[in-house]
């Protein structure tokens, strides 16, 4: 073999072994992409901004997904995590929910009253209803013959919140409210309501033959005209 032929050799092997380097190369780079890109994880995005202390319903957010590598640890991946639950602060669109950013929503607002009544516990949404829901607050008042007052049912509070309920338990003589049916078995609710409000519920329990609670899907708020607050039988 002549040294021309050994110098093609070996530029030749040089060559090889330059497009092997190129190869490691180029197979690392995709390979490290890859791992930034893949696999992916579904976060929720806000799709409108939430205002603090406000429930995030279920139109304000949406499933996007992110590489699992720059998915935040705590970002929140189930829409089930939102249930009872407000914005601690006000947050952008377009943000990632993280846990930090949602929480419980405060017992009291500012010039709100805790006022508790006693709820049928078998037509009170019974089992149903827990710190956080929201519910309209439904009384049935009866008619009265000498007046021509019809009996009526009337929502007394759209979209109440409750903010603790009690254990069910026997209650015998006055019951919710003083009358023949009394329920057998009734449970403490305990709202946060402004003044009027408090009234109003006030004078159903003690005025009213029955109050209902009427449960929201999680993260609805109350909005009824007022022909949909009042009730009355066509004729009666």
């Amino acid at each position: 073999m002549n040294p021309r032929q050994r110098r093609g050799i070996l530029l030749l092997t040089l060559a090889a072994l330059g497009l092997l380097g190129v190869f490691v190369l180029v197979a690392g780079y995709v390979a490290d992409v890859r791992a930034e890109v893949d696999p992916k994880v579904a976060v929720l995005e806000l799709a409108k901004p939430a205002a603090k202390d406000k429930a995030i319903t279920d139109d304000m957010v949406k499933t996007v997904q992110l590489p699992r590598r720059w998915a935040p640890q705590t970002a929140v991946r189930d829409r089930s995590q939102l249930i009872g639950q407000v914005a601690t602060a006000d947050i952008p669109a377009q943000s990632i929910l993280q846990e930090g950013m949602i929480g419980a929503p405060p017992e009291l607002a500012n010039g709100q009253r805790e006022i508790a009544i006693l709820v049928d516990a078998e037509t009170g949404v019974a089992g149903k209803i827990s710190p956080g829901s929201i519910v309209d607050i439904v009384a049935t008042y009866p008619g009265n013959d000498q007046s021509g007052a019809k009996p009526v049912s009337t929502v007394v509070v759209a979209g109440a919140r409750i903010i603790d309920v009690g254990q069910p338990s026997l209650k015998g003589g006055r019951g919710v409210q003083e009358q023949a049916a009394d329920p057998k078995t009734v449970v403490p609710v305990t709202f946060a309501l402004d003044p009027r409000q408090a009234l109003m519920v006030t004078y159903a329990e003690s005025n009213a033959t029955e109050v209902r609670l009427s449960l929201l899907r999680p993260g609805e708020e109350s909005s009824l005209s007022a022909a949909e607050r009042v009730y009355s039988r066509p004729g009666s």
